[in-house]
C-alpha cells in the first residue's frame, strides 16, 4: 500500500514553505464571517466551500505529494467544469507539511484559524496524520486522509476518516493469502523499523501463526540500509516458503537485488509500497515474481469511471496517472459528495459533513468501491499483484 511512505523523514535543512490556493469558482469565493460558514451564490444556486489539503510538497517526499495534489486539482477542476450539474464548488487551500509532523500541525492550525475550513484532506503520511488527528478531533474538524494506513487511526476519533485501508485490514488480507493461496507453512519477516511497517509485520506474524504457519526468523532494519547480506544469509540457511517484506520500495529493491546475486530462490511477498513504477527501475529483473497487495486501481480498466479519469488526467498533465493521483482524485470527489449532502442537511458544517461521510456506501471511485465503517475506516477490495516481464500484473 502506498501509505507506507508515512515513516518520518528528517526535516530538510532549507525546505521552503509552499502554500498554494487552487480556486475552483468562476468568480472569487468569499467565506461568510462565521466559522465554517459557506456562501450560496444566487447566480447558479451552488454552494461555495473552502477545504484544506495538507501534503508533502517540498522535501524528500515531494514527488509523492505532488502526485496526490495533481489528482486533487483534476477533481476540483472537473467540479468547476460541471457548473450547474453539481451542487458544490470547492476552493482547495494547499499547505506543505514536508512530511514533518510538527509542520503538519502548523498547517492544520493555519487552515482552521485563518481559512476556517470544515474539512482537511490529509495528511499523506501516517506520522503526520497521527499528529494532526487529536487536534482535529478536539476542534471537531473533519480530517480525511487519502493515504494514511496506521492502525492507530482507527481509534483516533469520530471526525477522522481515511480512504486507504488500515494496516490491520492489509495484514489480515496478506496473512490469509499466504496461508490459503500460497499454502506457505514457513515464513521469514524482514521489516523496516517504522511504526506502520512494524504494525503490519506484527499482525502478519500473529495471523500467519494462527493459521498454522511458523515464523522462522524476524529481522528488522533501519531506513537507508544498503547491505542486507547478513539477513539474506540467515534466510538462505532457514529456507522459508516465503519472505514477507514490510518496507519502502527503495530498501526493498536493494534487498531483492542482493537476494538475486546470492541465488536465493523463494517467494517474496510485500506490501503495496511496491506498487510504484520506480520500484521496477530500482529493482530491475530482481523484481520478477515478487507479489504484493494493492487496492483495485487499474489505469487500463475499461470501466467508465477509470477511462474518464485516465483521459482527463492525460489531457491535463500529458502522462498516465499513478495510484497516488487516483487517491487524490477520489478524496476530493468524496469530500464534495459529503459537502453536497451536508448542505442539504442544513449547511456544510463539520458535524453535517461527518454525518454525510458515515452515510457514504459503495462510492465508485477510481481506487475501488468505498464505504466507511463506524470508525471512519474505509472498506474496499484488495488484490494481489505480481511483477512479470517487467510489468505489474494481477496475480492469478
Amino acid at each position: 500500500r502506498w501509505s507506507h511512505y508515512h515513516h518520518p523523514t528528517n526535516e530538510p535543512a532549507h525546505s521552503m514553505k509552499m502554500t498554494k490556493i487552487l480556486c475552483i469558482s468562476v468568480a472569487a469565493v468569499v467565506l461568510a464571517s462565521a466559522l465554517f460558514a459557506c456562501k450560496r451564490k444566487p447566480s447558479d444556486g451552488q454552494t461555495a466551500v473552502t477545504v484544506g489539503a495538507i501534503l508533502p510538497l517540498t522535501g524528500d517526499a515531494a514527488g509523492y505529494g505532488t502526485s496526490l495534489k495533481k489528482g486533487m486539482e483534476l477533481a476540483a477542476a472537473e467540479l468547476e467544469k460541471q457548473g450547474n450539474s453539481t451542487d458544490t464548488r470547492l476552493t482547495v487551500v494547499f499547505e506543505d507539511d514536508r512530511n514533518v509532523p510538527q509542520a503538519g500541525v502548523t498547517a492544520f492550525n493555519k487552515l482552521t484559524s485563518v481559512d476556517h475550513v470544515p474539512l482537511v484532506l490529509g495528511a499523506m503520511f501516517s506520522a503526520v496524520t497521527l499528529a494532526i488527528a487529536p487536534i482535529a478531533e478536539n476542534q471537531k474538524v473533519v480530517l480525511l486522509s487519502p493515504t494514511s494506513s496506521a492502525i492507530e487511526l482507527t481509534s483516533a476519533g469520530d471526525y477522522i476518516f481515511r480512504i486507504y485501508p488500515s494496516d490491520s485490514y492489509d495484514g489480515q488480507y496478506l496473512a490469509s493469502f499466504a496461508s490459503d493461496k500460497l499454502h506457505a507453512k514457513r515464513a521469514a519477516l524482514v521489516t523496516l523499523q517504522a511504526a506502520s511497517t512494524t504494525s503490519i509485520s506484527q499482525l502478519f506474524k500473529k495471523l500467519f501463526a494462527e493459521n498454522g504457519g511458523t515464523i522462522l526468523l524476524a529481522e528488522a532494519y533501519q531506513e537507508g540500509t544498503t547491505d542486507f547480506r547478513a539477513i539474506l544469509a540467515k534466510i538462505n540457511e532457514q529456507k522459508p516458503d516465503l519472505v514477507f517484506l514490510a518496507g519502502t520500495l527503495k530498501e526493498t529493491a536493494v534487498l531483492l537485488r542482493q537476494a538475486k546475486e546470492l541465488g536465493i530462490k523463494t517467494t517474496f511477498l510485500g506490501i503495496s509500497t511496491l506498487n510504484d513504477p520506480k520500484f521496477l527501475d530500482l529493482a530491475g529483473d530482481a523484481a520478477e515474481g515478487v507479489l504484493f497487495s494493492s487496492p483495485m486501481f487499474d489505469p487500463e480498466s475499461q470501466t467508465s469511471v477509470m477511462t474518464n479519469f485516465v483521459a482527463a488526467y492525460r489531457a491535463k498533465y500529458g502522462q498516465a496517472p499513478d495510484i497516488l493521483a487516483g487517491y487524490g482524485y477520489d478524496s476530493v470527489n468524496i469530500a464534495a459528495k459529503a459537502i453536497t449532502q451536508a448542505t442539504k442537511m442544513g449547511g456544510a458544517t463539520p458535524d453535517n459533513i461527518k454525518t454525510a461521510l458515515y452515510q457514504i456506501a459503495d462510492y465508485d471511485g477510481v481506487t475501488g468501491k468505498m464505504s466507511f465503517d463506524k470508525n471512519g475506516d474505509v472498506t474496499k477490495e484488495l488484490r494481489i499483484m505480481t511483477v512479470a516481464g517487467g510489468k505489474f500484473l494481477p496475480y492469478r
